[in-house]
């Protein structure tokens, strides 16, 4: 069973404007846009870059997110996925690129707490979604 689960294959994220999703996602973080399809009442995209896929739903009627999960003291405590994760290689770097295209940086690079190294980046997509950039320690 120790291999039944060998890795996580995609995230979905509903969004309100496909397109500037898609868009935002390749100028940004350099995603591709691998394939889209229907669904009723629903726009699908699937965007990978490497290992990393991401399924954006744009929805008919789809609530905007709330304003506590863009609040640090309120975002953990709400249920269910509150962010997503993505591995970079050097963090200060992407950190400042992104910073440079106007994309707002909500935690700045840090390190881990009681690990060896391991650091870490807060930013908002152009949906307000908090993406993590993750940077390993050597």
């Amino acid at each position: 069973m120790a291999n039944f689960v060998p890795r996580l294959h995609h995230v979905g994220v509903v969004v309100h404007d496909l397109q500037a999703s898609l868009d935002w996602y390749r100028n940004n973080l350099g995603f591709e846009h691998q394939y889209s399809f229907t669904l009723p009442g629903a726009q699908v995209a699937m965007l990978v870059r490497g290992e990393a896929r991401l399924e954006i739903f744009q929805v008919d009627g789809a609530a905007p997110m709330t304003n506590e999960r863009e609040e640090i003291e309120t975002f953990l405590k709400l249920g269910g996925v509150n962010h997503f994760a993505l591995n970079v290689d050097d963090l200060e770097e992407t950190v400042a690129a992104l910073a440079a295209k106007g994309v707002k940086i909500v935690i700045p690079p840090s390190s881990v707490p009681n690990h060896a190294g391991d650091r870490f980046a807060y930013i908002r997509d152009n949906e307000r979604m908090l993406v993590e950039l993750f940077q390993s320690a050597p």
